[in-house]
């Protein structure tokens, strides 16, 4: 599963699957997925916009490995496309930014559920 993201003309992040704009009626687990394309999405900008570069042409793309066996997400794989014009020496640089992305870390280091109802 592939998960595109891209930022629109008022650079805001825009996630799409299979062409489609990813939206909130979508499904509960298909917004987990691409929650993490969005923040990777939302911490490029961010790198990308303090040092006063342009956003255009800079899309990330979110590859899944899915198991089909025990339904679940086995890999996420974060690629950055950006524009030949991005300058070499902040490649690095951008990828540790996007390292920091929140959701990358609650997944490295996930909390624990609880599950309670009105009755207990």
């Amino acid at each position: 599963m592939t998960i595109t993201v891209k930022f629109d003309e008022n650079n805001q992040i825009v996630p799409f699957s299979n062409e489609k704009k990813i939206t909130i009626n979508d499904s509960p687990f298909l917004l987990f997925l691409a929650s993490a394309g969005m923040c990777a999405a939302y911490y490029a900008r961010e790198f990308i916009q303090n040092r006063q570069l342009p956003l255009e042409n800079v899309t990330i793309i979110e590859t899944i490995l899915y198991n089909n066996l025990t339904h679940m997400a086995e890999n996420i794989n974060i690629h950055v496309e950006l524009p030949e014009s991005f300058p070499v020496k902040y490649k690095n640089a951008i990828k540790s930014a996007i390292a920091g992305c929140t959701v990358k870390r609650h997944l490295s280091n996930p909390p624990s559920f609880e599950i309670e109802t009105s009755l207990d």
